[in-house]
């Protein structure tokens, strides 16, 4: 629109460059909107196909179960020792069933024990995983719908529906967890607006020289371009708050539960700019998220002045006193659009992918 609005305000001249550029602006949009659907889709495609195999594992506890139950019932006559053993199953009728043992996996009854304990698990599971499927279902069906609006212009889409359509993926595609950062880089080339409220992802705060370079902890970058720090142990969250953090950063800590200390590290951004909403809301939702809290929906988050932060005599590793707080941050670790969606998605594939 700005593009547009240019020509009628400038000379003659100017009006066929700027409309050349539009032109290549819009030949640039198709091309990517075409590549990221299609990669998208084949991505939403194979985590299907990953989460109908941990389907079937969940399916398996019943037998696993039933297994762990005969041998128990049955432990009287099998041997502590032993690598088989034929018992009746009077579930099915008093019929004879082999029961095989790993071997060098403990006793009958420790085998027995561990599988119970695997049944659980996958029961657990079974229902996210379920959950999971519906999701991403749903997903593919909306990037197959955006395929549909696209193909329908056969490949020369007026302007505006190519930038309407990739406004609107743009918006939605960060709800759904997709990444997008091919297609950013079509917005700017494209000469339109972003979404309102995600300029900033293209014009990041100036940064000072790195004060951080013995840093090894976990690190982010907010939505105006500032670093944020997580500590991932004690070690690491009492360096973070008493020898990293200076003015003006934002120390974060989730409130009265264990967790990661947090610092939104203001003192890298040039002139004295307070933070933006934004970067503030990321840094909790990190310090929610890595916490004993992250399965909360909400969670409350103190912060802090660095200046108010100390550590009392004789207090662990690790430990923390506030002088005086700033005040509190609903985090949101569960459906935070801040958190990197890969962070999320290794967090749900070590929950759910069977490493437990």
């Amino acid at each position: 629109r700005a593009l547009f609005s240019a020509s009628l305000l400038r000379p003659r001249a100017f009006a066929a460059p700027l409309a050349c550029a539009t032109a290549q602006a819009e030949a640039l949009l198709g091309p990517r909107l075409r590549k990221w659907l299609g990669s998208s889709l084949e991505a939403e495609r194979r985590k299907q196909i990953a989460l109908a195999k941990e389907a079937e594992a969940a399916r398996s506890a019943e037998r696993l179960a039933e297994w762990a139950t005969l041998v128990v019932a049955n432990l009287w006559q099998i041997d502590d020792r032993a690598t088989s053993a034929v018992v009746e199953d009077w579930n099915n009728g008093g019929a004879k069933v082999k029961l095989s043992f790993a071997g060098g996996q403990g006793t009958p009854r420790e085998q027995a024990d561990a599988a119970f304990a695997k049944a659980r698990r996958l029961r657990r599971g079974s229902a996210v995983v379920a959950e999971l499927i519906r999701q991403s279902e749903a997903v593919e069906a909306r990037l197959q719908g955006w395929q549909a609006r696209l193909a329908d212009g056969g490949g020369g889409a007026e302007d505006e529906e190519l930038f309407a359509l990739r406004a609107e993926v743009l918006k939605e595609a960060k709800k759904l967890k997709l990444k997008v950062s091919g297609l950013e880089g079509a917005a700017a080339a494209a000469g339109g607006s972003l979404p309102r409220g995600k300029r900033s992802a293209t014009k990041p705060a100036p940064l000072a020289p790195s004060q951080t370079s013995g840093w090894g902890g976990r690190e982010f970058v907010s939505p105006a371009g500032v670093p944020i720090l997580v500590g991932r142990n004690r070690k690491e969250n009492e360096q973070l708050s008493l020898r990293v953090a200076r003015e003006p950063d934002v120390w974060m800590h989730v409130r009265g539960v264990p967790g990661a200390h947090v610092l939104l590290q203001m003192s890298r951004v040039k002139g004295k700019a307070p933070p933006a909403e934004a970067c503030l809301q990321m840094a909790a939702d990190l310090a929610a998220f890595y916490s004993e809290a992250r399965d909360e929906r909400k969670a409350l988050v103190t912060y802090a002045s660095p200046r108010h932060v100390t550590k009392p005599n004789g207090a662990p590793l690790g430990a923390v006193k506030l002088r005086e707080e700033g005040g509190t941050i609903v985090g949101r670790p569960v459906d935070s659009e801040l958190i990197p969606p890969e962070v999320l998605g290794a967090r749900e594939a070590e929950r759910f992918g069977g490493k437990g």
